[in-house]
Order: C-alpha cells, then structure tokens, then sequence
C-alpha cells in the first residue's frame, strides 16, 4: 500500500515538472506583457482616480494564458490550423483569444453588476446602462496584441528551429 501511494506520489511530481518546464517561458512571457499592459492602463486611469491592481492581475492572467495557450496548441482547431498559412493560423487565434477577453469581460462586469443590484434583470439592465465598454475593448485589444505577438513567436521559432529565437535574442553576439 505504501510503495502504491509512494508511486502515485512520484508519477504525479513527474507530472507537475514537465507542467511546470512547459508552462516557465509561456508564463514570463505574458506576465511581462500584462505588466505592461496593466501599468499602460493605470498610467491612463491615475488622472481619474481609478485604483487598478496591477501585479496580482498580471500574475493570475499570465498563469491563465499560459495555461489556455498551452492547452489550444492540442486541440483539433489548433492541428487543423496547421494546414493553413502561419497568418491565418495567428489570425484566427488571436481572434479567438480578443473574442473569449470579451466574452469574460463582460460576464465579470454582469457579476459585479448583479452583486450591487441582486437581481439577473436589474444586472442586465446595469450592465447595458453603465458598463464601461471603451475601456473593456481596449483591454480585449491589448490582451489581443499581447497573445498576436506571442503566436508569431512560437510560429517564428517553430520555423527557425528548437532554441534559434532565444539564441537570436539572448545569446551574445559574435
């Protein structure tokens, strides 16, 4: 019984290393870029008085996308892209990632809304009369150009070859 739990215990440590080696890069990756989107965003905001928090935001969604990056890149709409042009492929990801932003978006703001008016009508109605649509969709067009530019990454590294873009940008030159 000890050595079957022992075995489960080491399968499952195997697992969370490979997890967690796949997931390193992706997730520096979009922390970086959601740092910066968020400072961008509060720079914006500080003349208005608006409180965003800019670290732990940036953490959680950068483990999310990772995550999310990570598992579409194995699903059949990613291995059916591979049949198209790498823009096409990029495009409709990209799309797909700025329309789920939305989609989240504003199920968060009708959360909220329902939390101040306790009541699914009355959210709708306050989600259509004040929600705040700019500022959501420049925050879906950021996460979009944050999400373009890591698939054009992958995709320029995939044709390079396994380690050529981080030898391109971080190894010295000769």
């Amino acid at each position: 019984m000890a050595a079957s739990i022992s075995h489960r215990v080491a399968g499952a440590g195997r697992f969370l290393h490979k997890e967690l080696v796949a997931l390193w890069p992706v997730f520096l990756f979009f922390l970086i870029g959601f740092l910066l989107l968020f400072t961008l965003i509060k720079l914006v905001l500080e003349d208005y008085s608006i409180e965003v928090l800019a670290v732990s935001n940036a953490l959680v969604g950068a483990l999310f996308a990772a995550k999310a990056a990570l598992v579409l890149d194995e699903t059949p709409l990613a291995r059916s892209l591979a049949h198209y042009r790498r823009i096409l492929a990029i495009a409709a990801k990209t799309v797909f990632y700025g329309l789920v932003t939305l989609l989240l978006g504003f199920i968060e703001r009708f959360f909220e809304a329902l939390h101040k008016v306790h009541s699914f009508g009355g959210a709708f109605d306050h989600l259509i009369n004040h929600g705040a649509y700019y500022r959501l969709l420049a925050w879906a067009l950021g996460v979009s150009m944050i999400f373009a530019l890591y698939f054009s990454f992958v995709e320029i590294g995939q044709r390079m070859g396994e380690g050529e873009l981080r030898k391109l940008f971080f190894d010295s030159p000769e």
